[in-house]
């Protein structure tokens, strides 16, 4: 699994919106992906369950004590919400991307293998950002009064789905751009990859990740300094070029079509009120919350999410189980952010790349729903193993469990909790409107708010 997993991953990010684009299905592409993303979550579960029990490598992600703190107020939220099993299911999803983490881990501790990945993610993004131009540029010279920029985006129900990608992906391709190895094709492609982005986030008007890469590039020159200027003007190059070009070709000939998406610029588009949303229903439940996924139980005008994931965690998991996922995050990404720190003296480049997806991540998740969509959850995985393995590389070598039998049972009901979730939520897909089932009527929307992404599209219970 060393290599294969994290190569098969890399193609499946970029290739799972071109498919749904290909593929005869009536699922959207957020219903589409999830059903994918479900069943790549498998894959490393169940590996990490048929793994030897006798011997475990030791990740830093946090000390046991915390962890099982965490365990069990995570357990007592499901208990307390208002759908147990829902609230156990996104609980399950969230353990199946941290096990995909590590599993990704271990195989990006080899640098060919990280590198390799790298690569494939690199030409995936060219491939659809050409596309995407292409698409673009005959759209509106065949059919210019009817044409609609917003349309252009394929494989993704809303154009802020691919820009949560962005945010993340898009540093990481100035890796390959700058590797004094990769040969020119490689590097042209990833060139695209970026030139394309730039051109994408700008059209349309992507706040949150543009805010977010800026606030990763500016992070990175303080951390850095000289050693990040040539990472930081080759990003600013590419990006650049892609923004100046869509701002031209705007001002000449786009104009008419997508002046509507400049509209409200300085709006909050309803974060403030969706914030409020989370507060009030973290008002009830303080302690435990009203239980994970919960946000989409208690129907709203907008969205079945906050936009703001940390609001979200208060919300629906509470005050105590808040503040141990803070802690434990937080230590993990010092003990990263110092690994990361040591890098920059042998891959510089890297070592920026991974500081300001990391800081772009972090910002975008107080604006946006890059922990709820399934492409960008697995992106936010990808980055997470990318941190975890510069652990790996420097960890202590693995050492004898003393209780094989009891790591051996609770991999066994981690893995039987992972396929229930993954067939009840393969039950669900036949459904001419795929939700979840929680045996009572299917809530209604208010007004004409159908799609309410969450799980599902129709994120309502």
């Amino acid at each position: 699994m060393t290599r294969w997993l994290p190569l098969a991953l890399a193609v499946l990010l970029w290739a799972v919106p071109l498919m749904h684009s290909a593929m005869p299905t009536q699922l959207g592409p957020h219903d589409f992906s999830r059903v994918v993303q479900l069943l790549v979550l498998l894959v490393p579960t169940v590996a990490w369950a048929l793994s030897t029990p006798g011997h475990s490598t030791r990740f830093r992600l946090a000390s046991k004590l915390p962890c099982l703190a965490l365990a069990g107020l995570v357990a007592a939220s499901c208990l307390h919400a208002a759908h147990p099993l829902i609230a156990l299911r996104e609980v399950a999803l969230f353990a199946g991307l941290l096990l995909l983490a590590q599993q990704l881990a271990r195989c990006f501790s080899d640098r060919e293998v990280r590198d390799r990945f790298l690569d494939v993610v690199a030409v995936g993004a060219a491939v659809y950002g050409v596309i995407w131009a292409v698409v673009l540029l005959l759209g509106a010279a065949l059919q210019r009064e009817l044409f609609a920029p917003w349309e252009v985006i394929f494989g993704f129900d809303n154009g802020r789905f691919l820009n949560h990608v962005q945010s993340m992906s898009l540093p990481l391709a100035g890796v390959v751009l700058l590797r004094p190895s990769a040969p020119r094709w490689l590097k042209a492609a990833a060139a695209i990859a970026l030139t394309t982005g730039g051109a994408i986030l700008t059209l349309y008007l992507a706040r949150a990740s543009i805010l977010a890469l800026l606030v990763g590039a500016v992070v990175t020159v303080a951390v850095f300094g000289r050693a990040s200027m040539r990472y930081a003007l080759t990003m600013v190059t590419t990006l650049g070029s892609g923004a100046a070009v869509t701002g031209l070709l705007w001002y000449l000939w786009l104009q008419h079509a997508s002046a509507p998406m400049t509209d409200d610029i300085l709006s909050p588009h309803f974060r403030d009120f969706l914030v409020h949303q989370a507060l009030s229903l973290f008002a009830t439940s303080p302690w435990l919350g009203v239980g994970p996924m919960h946000f989409t139980n208690t129907v709203n005008l907008i969205a079945g999410h906050p936009h703001n994931a940390y609001v979200m965690v208060l919300s629906e998991y509470g005050v105590a189980a808040t503040l141990l996922i803070l802690w434990i995050a937080c230590g993990f990404l010092r003990r990263a952010f110092a690994r990361v720190r040591e890098l920059g003296s042998t891959q510089p480049i890297l070592a920026c790349a991974l500081l300001a997806s990391t800081v772009a991540m972090l910002v975008d998740s107080g604006f946006s729903g890059n922990w709820v969509m399934p492409i960008s959850q697995m992106w936010i995985a990808v980055l997470v193993a990318l941190l975890m393995s510069l652990e790996q590389a420097s960890a202590a070598p693995a050492v004898i469990d003393r209780r094989p039998r009891l790591r051996l049972l609770g991999r066994a009901l981690v893995l039987s909790v992972m396929v229930t979730a993954t067939g009840m939520a393969l039950m669900e897909i036949p459904d001419d409107i795929p939700h979840l089932y929680t045996g009572e009527p299917m809530k209604q929307p208010i007004g004409e708010q159908y799609l309410s992404f969450r799980f599902w599209s129709y994120g309502w219970f």
